[in-house]
């Protein structure tokens, strides 16, 4: 009776889900409910969806949605976002294409572009110089339905790109009354007496335009690798004179993403489009550009890859002539080398700094010229300072117990693209040539590769790294040679560390069950 009973409830389970299907297939493959995050962090719906102030994608999903299923919007609305995938790009044949946007490379939450047009809302053609790919930051345009009540996407024939990576056709121009003009933008003093004039925690009504020079940016690389915007202080002369404005959670040039927090640096002349707002928090006033604002201009400066320093009256001299210099606090020098001692977990800034020429100790380093002690590690956090790094600071020629050292230093820059030394002892090699190295853990090797295959929240740090030679097993890296186990997430949190990066680790040759493996890793530096 038991059996009949059970093949009774199967048979009714299975006529639900044959009964529950669809008839018409999703235009875009499988259809993922929007409300699924998959674990992505909640991204705040912003934009309106104008020309002036594209949606994101959340806002997007959140408009459509109240549209109700299968309702058509009766206006173009602009969305703005990175291509995660590509079902067709644009080709002669039709000349539309389908791909799928979301509010960053690895947002589950995504806003599918159903055939629609090119640039200008043209149809493709051959002599078309720009495609779309994966990665691709996108304005679109057109009308959005909920279709099915599942998917958010524009409706067919009904859409077109704005924008790819910033250039286009028909990039979006704030329409309406606006505070300013792009050809006669608000100054900072402009700026800041209407920000005064606003209640507290209000924000303008109209989109205005303000012109300034970037102090430095604050964004720090985590944040950066959720969000790919920027927080930064913009000032009349690039300095933090007292008369400041903070652009929050900016979007670069067009509303595009940008792709580093070294995209802006101190001196680069910016004007900024979005709504001014007086931010109030215990009895403190920060004058603001609200969460949604972008560039509309961008000039670069001199201030080189992104910080807090300037360089002012300082010379600039090698480390061995800083080091015959005579003592001073009242004269300022400008000194560029490899670090090298940093201690990991230095909450002052103290280490070697080393040219062609000599090495010098550096007695703390601050964000900036007068700066709060002990903050190193927001440095560290936000330019990935460590041993290798090439920067350059500002101080004064000091010495302690005979020992020359830079003194009241503050950071200026770090360069891009800085690969640290092989240490002495180790090998650089490629993933080839260490599998066919023999077993050993006398010997070490330094590999660089992409990461794959890193689990969410792994302690451990157990991945596949590639390179153009080959791949192997990593198991295990600590955050020095020797350190302690099961820290890797504190490396995650400091370097962003993460699926795609290309890392640099120290290891010796092992294996396990007849697999290749690289053991006792220690890190080096991501990219």
């Amino acid at each position: 009776m038991k059996r009949i009973a059970y093949s009774l409830i199967a048979l009714a389970i299975a006529a639900f889900t044959f009964t529950s299907c669809e008839d018409v297939p999703s235009p875009f493959g499988i259809i993922t409910d929007p409300d699924n995050g998959g674990g992505q962090e909640v991204v705040d719906p912003t934009g309106d969806g104008t020309a002036a102030n594209p949606f994101n994608v959340a806002a997007a999903i959140d408009y459509v949605k109240a549209l109700g299923a299968d309702v058509k919007s009766d206006k173009d609305v602009y969305i703005k976002g990175v291509i995660v995938e590509v079902k067709e790009a644009f080709g002669t044949q039709y000349g539309n294409a389908q791909f799928s946007i979301a509010d960053s490379e690895t947002g589950k939450q995504t806003f599918v572009f159903y055939r629609g047009l090119y640039l200008g809302n043209q149809k493709y053609s051959d002599d078309k110089a720009t495609n779309v790919k994966v990665g691709d930051n996108v304005v679109i345009c057109g009308k959005v339905i909920y279709y099915k009540g599942s998917t958010p996407e524009t409706s067919q024939g009904e859409a077109y790109v704005v924008s790819i990576n910033g250039e286009g056709g028909d990039t979006p121009t704030p329409s309406g009354e606006t505070l300013g003009t792009k050809e006669n933008p608000l100054t900072i003093d402009q700026a800041l007496e209407k920000i005064n004039a606003l209640a507290d925690g209000a924000e303008s009504d109209q989109f205005a335009f303000v012109k300034g020079k970037v102090v430095k940016v604050t964004t720090n690389q985590t944040n950066f690798d959720k969000y790919q915007n920027l927080n930064y202080l913009i000032s009349e002369d690039g300095t933090d004179n007292g008369k400041t404005i903070t652009v929050y959670s900016g979007d670069g040039l067009d509303g595009a993403k940008f792709t580093g927090i070294t995209d802006l640096a101190q001196g680069d002349e910016v004007i900024v489009y979005g709504k001014l707002y007086k931010y109030v928090k215990d009895n403190k006033v920060t004058p603001e550009i609200a969460k949604g604002n972008y560039l509309v201009s961008l000039v670069k400066g001199s201030g080189g890859g992104g910080g807090g320093g300037t360089t002012g009256d300082a010379q600039v001299v090698s480390i061995a002539d800083f080091n015959a210099a005579a003592e001073s606090t009242d004269t300022w020098y400008q000194l560029t080398g490899t670090v090298k001692n940093l201690k990991d977990g230095d909450q002052y800034g103290n280490f070697d700094l080393e040219d062609e020429t000599g090495s010098v100790y550096v007695y703390g380093l601050l964000s900036e010229k007068g700066g709060e002690k002990k903050k190193f590690q927001d440095l560290v956090a936000q330019y990935g300072i460590k041993n290798g790094s090439k920067i350059t600071i500002i101080g004064n020629r000091g010495s302690f117990n005979g020992k020359i050292e830079v003194l009241n230093a503050y950071f200026v820059k770090i360069e891009d693209g800085d690969t640290p030394s092989t240490p002495d002892g180790v090998q650089a090699i490629s993933v080839a040539d260490f599998n066919a190295a023999a077993e050993s853990t006398d010997v070490w090797y330094q590999l660089t590769g992409t990461i794959s295959n890193l689990k969410d929240g792994d302690q451990y740090g157990n991945f596949d790294l590639t390179d153009s030679t080959g791949s192997v097993y990593v198991y295990g890296v600590l955050s020095e040679k020797g350190g302690a186990k099961k820290k890797f997430q504190e490396l995650v949190t400091q370097y962003g560390i993460a699926n795609g990066k290309t890392i640099t680790i120290i290891g010796n040759r092992g294996s396990f069950n007849g697999k290749i493996e690289v053991v006792n890793a220690y890190f080096v530096s991501v990219e």
